[in-house]
């Protein structure tokens, strides 16, 4: 072994596998950035063939044609990816785990690679006195290690999963919370028109624009466009909203009915994806 000791080797093999571990782990969160991008781009591809004009480009066009069944193909593969994620997770734990036990136990673990025929003892002077022994010898001898010695490496890699577990649910929390925060932003910017129009309407009976109202014509936030234009609002997402897509517009148009009375309209509308709507169920409700 070119002069290493087994403890030397144990560690210096602990430190490689600790390395691909950590290869593992990159690759898994490297894998859940893409994946959601291309679950974002999926929905938003799909959402764009799933209107009337997207319907006549995909069935009339080759290009559009074949851009949806690539997009129905990344949408069967996700659930594949989401699998992947998962597996390179535990490898990576798993490897974690066999690190630490090298190097808190670099003798027994010496062993066990040397039993399985991972390694073997050099021979000559350097040789050791226990070459020949059997798997079966070598888990005994494992077997008799003291618990607590045992424990202390698999409970660093527990508390690591717990921690990582813990964060990740602490992470979904907060971006639930964000999520609503802005969606209930977003309503309230709505609210904020339809009562500015209200007022203005009942002063001379016309809509007014976001000059005559006296609020900004456009705004943006971090999650969404807000825009005035003559009589409509609109919010546009900026980023995805769980499992809406961004570019998703809520919208709220002001009109004007009745010939000797007129009366004031609000049109309240909601996206039509399904996962957009429950974002905001109560948004043709809003500001009654």
């Amino acid at each position: 072994m070119n002069g290493l000791t087994p403890v030397r080797t144990a560690r210096l093999i602990a430190s490689v596998i600790a390395l691909v571990g950590m290869v593992f782990l990159f690759l898994e969160r490297l894998l859940s950035a893409v994946l959601v991008m291309a679950a974002d781009g999926v929905k938003l591809g799909l959402a764009r063939y799933n209107n009337f004009t997207g319907r006549f480009a995909s069935q009339n066009f080759a290009e559009d044609k074949q851009l949806l069944n690539l997009l129905k193909e990344v949408q069967n593969l996700l659930p594949s990816a989401e699998t992947a994620l998962t597996v390179f997770l535990v490898i990576s734990i798993i490897l974690f785990a066999i690190a630490l036990a090298g190097f808190a136990m670099p003798r027994p673990f010496i062993h066990v690679l040397v039993a399985f025929k991972l390694l073997k003892w050099e021979t000559g002077d350097t040789a050791s006195e226990d070459a020949n022994e059997s798997l079966r010898e070598v888990l005994t001898k494992v077997g008799n290690i003291p618990l607590k010695k045992i424990a202390v490496p698999f409970a660093v890699v527990l508390a690591i999963v717990v921690a990582f577990f813990a964060v990740s649910s602490c992470h979904e929390k907060v971006k639930a919370a964000s999520i609503t925060d802005s969606i209930d932003e977003m309503q309230q910017k709505a609210i904020e028109y339809m009562n500015a129009q209200r007022a203005f309407f009942a002063k001379g009976k016309v809509i007014g624009n976001a000059n005559a109202l006296q609020i900004p014509d456009s705004l943006s936030t971090s999650t969404f466009e807000y825009k005035i234009t003559g009589g409509r609002f609109t919010a546009v997402s900026k980023v995805p909203l769980e499992n809406c897509p961004a570019g998703t517009k809520w919208m709220v148009s002001a009109s004007t009915k009745g010939i000797f009375e007129k009366e004031l309209v609000l049109y309240r509308s909601a996206p039509k994806d399904s996962a957009c709507a429950r974002l905001t169920p109560d948004f043709k409700k809003l500001g009654r």
